[in-house]
């Protein structure tokens, strides 16, 4: 004896419209001369030497005063808001690196 089922399946579009943050970028600076930048590394290999590179020419080219530095705890999480609001606070301008 066959036995019939009737099963229905619904197929959905997992897909969406991109969603685009609005932001306003902070102004450009006119020179980077004694300027305190902040450095970034996203704790992927590579992304120390990386900075240390970057933050050298930034000085002997461009005149740059000071350079603080973090590191995050991985690639995948966020700098803690107190890293953020410190270097917001202690920094005219921040570079963050992604190892390779």
């Amino acid at each position: 004896m066959a036995t019939s089922t009737s099963v229905q399946h619904f197929l959905v579009d997992p897909t969406t419209s991109p969603m685009v943050p609005t932001f306003t970028p902070a102004p450009r600076l006119s020179s980077l001369k004694d300027k305190r930048i902040g450095l970034i590394d996203d704790a992927k290999e590579n992304a120390r030497e990386l900075l240390e590179v970057v933050a050298e020419l930034l000085k002997e080219r461009y005149g740059v005063s000071d350079v603080s530095y973090h590191r995050k705890p991985s690639a995948s999480k966020p700098a803690e808001p107190e890293v953020i609001e410190e270097m917001a606070e202690g920094c005219d301008y921040v570079i963050v690196a992604i190892g390779s």
